[in-house]
């Protein structure tokens, strides 16, 4: 759970000063963690080949599979704002060199994580 808090800590810094999310931040912190936990979500259901219990019907382009998948991903997004705490995220201070360091650990923890799911997709299809 460490980790975790850590990990929302760091997207939570992030999106405090960007842009677009800088009014944001708990609600996009909350939103990239979820989206993580699901990338690794379907890793598992790929491997496992088990795409089966993903809610969609197929179709690219439909509203309702966007629908559908937003509900499948409600229950851990309410976990995650009841675990995680936008008052906590406010009170933990690190060390600059651990924050950098762990902001590159991150980035290439996404980038692996994105390209195994790919990988595992790309191999599920018979294509590679």
């Amino acid at each position: 759970m460490k980790t975790l808090k850590f990990v929302a800590y760091l997207f939570y810094r992030y999106y405090s000063k960007g842009g677009f999310t800088k009014k944001i931040p708990y609600f996009s912190t909350i939103s990239a963690l979820t989206l993580l936990a699901f990338i690794h979500f379907f890793q598992l259901m790929a491997f496992l080949k088990m795409t089966s219990v993903i809610p969609t019907d197929g179709s690219q382009f439909k509203i309702s599979n966007y629908f559908k998948m937003g509900l499948f991903m409600l229950p851990f997004f309410l976990f995650l704002m009841i675990v995680i705490k936008e008052a906590d995220l406010n009170s933990y201070h690190y060390e600059y060199k651990k924050i950098k360091i762990s902001y590159i650990a991150l980035v290439l923890y996404i980038i692996l994580s994105f390209s195994l799911l790919m990988f595992l997709a790309i191999h599920n299809k018979g294509k590679l």
